[in-house]
């Protein structure tokens, strides 16, 4: 899951968290449920490109729901001292 594209988490979703910080992807796979994390807002975009990779993937979680909302994520990150958590390779 982390390594997949914007443009192909999104054909799969089955919940989009979206607020002006990025967006929350959540899908099924091995485990269970996951959420991929694209943090846009700190590029100065509006949305992610269809070709970007998450800047977080949370899960598995037995159940679709509970997942944070982009902005509260980020915010739990550097909370819990992850300081550079955005994708380095965009």
């Amino acid at each position: 899951m982390r390594q997949l594209a914007h443009r192909e988490a999104e054909a799969k979703a089955l919940k989009i968290l979206v607020d002006g910080v990025g967006e929350g992807l959540v899908l099924e796979g091995e485990g269970g449920y996951y959420a991929l994390y694209y943090f846009y807002a700190w590029y100065g975009r509006k949305a992610p490109d269809p070709e970007e990779t998450p800047d977080w993937v949370e899960g598995p979680r037995p159940c679709p729901e509970g997942f944070r909302e982009p902005y509260d994520q980020a915010r739990w990150l550097e909370d819990n001292g992850y300081t550079l958590f955005i994708n380095e390779s965009k």
